[in-house]
């Protein structure tokens, strides 16, 4: 789900991680190799190794971290096992910093080389700030660790944006994590017996990411039950796991190695978040970037107002930007009166939402944005009922949303099944899972909003308005 999209990216992923599950393996054998455990000797060992690996630069920083993450890789037990060792811990706060230990570990590696063929994109490096609540949560519950997106490209890191503008990658340098600039949550449990549990608590946390990051078309996690691990990607109707990665064993550090890796050097479009939609400091709005259409280029819409958030863990994760062509000045701050929304004219709602439908676009019959098109068309010249029907905008292209390959530059439609990939896929598809297709309507504001109702009389009447108003479209 997470693959570079380039081949050159790609071979420099593989290449990262190889040299970096070949330095952990190293480090490994030499802390197993004294009789007496983890000794002074032991550490000597280590450090030496280090110093005649000149790929990895800063020996000492590295040291420290492996030093911190020593509980999460068993001392390996000679002769056959039946089962996969676990760590003894007396409770999850013990597991808290050798955890982060471990996610900072492996992003130094990946920031200390520089002989790759291509230099990865972001690094995920965990919060400072463990067992807390994030600061603009609107809930009490506390996080094990969450995880941010740092780029490589800015040492100052890009300013936060609020909680209803929280349109971009997040890249904050925070001590504490946010909702708005955090790229996933990990859940810890003492048991591997627990994993369910742990599930569970990310069910809830996810839905606050939904909520608050307008950008977002599917979200990762990440669950450690003892020393396993489980990556999990989150959809409108689906979540999907990955096959247990123990710490124990080789092959399961060099799986975790592998996502860390990968999270670094694909595209931001792998990570969940969507290409369409930045946020514009010098207006202080969320840009909406429009798809082509025949006739007219692509166009910018900006807002300062989301009418509609996805608040539901699962659903259509249904969002609504009320936008104007026109990029606004910045806020007057001045103006006392009126809030920044409300200091700019917008004439246009943009929704977006996940759809169950066909993948074939020709037998998607009860599509939105078709039936909007033949309203528009037949009523365009009907003044008389101007304001009581939704009409789309001409020059935005509704319909089906289309991602660029980074590569050749041909476009494919954003589904559930080109987010997951074929593989990932065919496996929910022997569940019946549903295809959801994302989709992007550009249509003209009508009527008030609900809350300026005068009383239950008015909405009920309105409430018949529609739904006379949808029989007629029917007919």
């Amino acid at each position: 789900v997470a693959l570079a999209s380039s081949p050159t990216a790609q071979g420099a992923a593989m290449q990262a991680t190889n040299s970096i599950s070949k330095l952990v393996e190293a480090l490994v054998r030499c802390r197993d190799s004294e009789p007496d455990g983890y000794t002074e000797k032991a550490k000597q060992a280590i450090q030496k190794w280090l110093k005649r690996n000149t790929i990895f630069t800063d020996q000492p920083r590295l040291f420290g971290l492996f030093q911190q993450l020593q509980l999460l890789i068993p001392i390996e037990e000679k002769g056959e096992r039946k089962d996969s060792p676990q760590v003894l811990v007396a409770g999850e706060r013990e597991m808290y910093e050798p955890a982060k230990a471990l996610i900072g570990f492996i992003s130094e590696c990946i920031r200390l080389q520089t002989k790759l063929k291509a230099q990865p994109q972001r690094l995920i490096e965990p919060f400072e700030k463990v067992d807390t609540t994030p600061v603009d949560s609107e809930y009490s519950w506390r996080i094990d660790i969450a995880m941010r997106c740092r780029s490589l490209s800015d040492t100052s890191l890009s300013t936060p944006t609020s909680g209803h503008s929280a349109v971009k990658e997040p890249k904050q340098r925070l001590s504490r994590p946010n909702v708005a600039n955090t790229f996933a949550y990990i859940e810890l449990k003492r048991h591997v017996k627990d994993t369910d549990g742990a599930y569970a608590q990310l069910f809830r946390y996810t839905k606050e990411i939904y909520a608050t990051q307008h950008n977002r078309r599917f979200a990762w996690d990440m669950i450690m039950c003892n020393i396993i691990v489980n990556a999990c990607v989150f959809g409108p109707n689906y979540a999907a796991a990955s096959e247990d990665m123990d710490l124990a064993t080789a092959a399961g550090r060099k799986d975790l190695i592998r996502l860390f890796v990968n999270w670094s050097f694909c595209n931001s479009c792998k990570l969940g978040y969507d290409p369409a939609i930045s946020y514009d400091d010098s207006s202080q709005c969320v840009v909406i970037q429009s798809e082509p259409t025949a006739g007219n280029p692509s166009m910018a819409l900006y807002s300062r107002e989301v009418l509609i958030c996805a608040e539901q863990m699962f659903g259509r994760h249904t969002r609504c930007f009320a936008v104007s062509a026109n990029k606004p000045p910045p806020p007057d701050p001045s103006d006392k009166q009126r809030k920044p929304h409300q200091q700019m004219k917008c004439d246009t709602i943009v929704k977006d939402s996940w759809v169950e439908a066909p993948e074939d676009p020709a037998e998607d019959t009860r599509d939105e944005a078709r039936h909007l098109s033949v309203i528009t068309e037949r009523l365009q010249n009907v003044n008389s009922v101007g304001g009581m029907y939704p009409r789309l905008r001409n020059d935005c292209q509704s319909g089906r949303v289309h991602l660029a390959d980074p590569v050749t530059g041909n476009l494919y439609e954003d589904t559930s099944h080109t987010v997951l990939g074929n593989a990932v896929w065919s496996q929910l598809g022997k569940t019946s899972t549903a295809l959801c297709v994302f989709k992007r309507i550009y249509m003209n504001d009508i009527g008030t909003p609900i809350k300026y109702a005068r009383n239950v009389q008015e909405l009920i009447i309105v409430a018949a308005d529609v739904m006379r108003c949808h029989w007629q479209i029917v007919k």
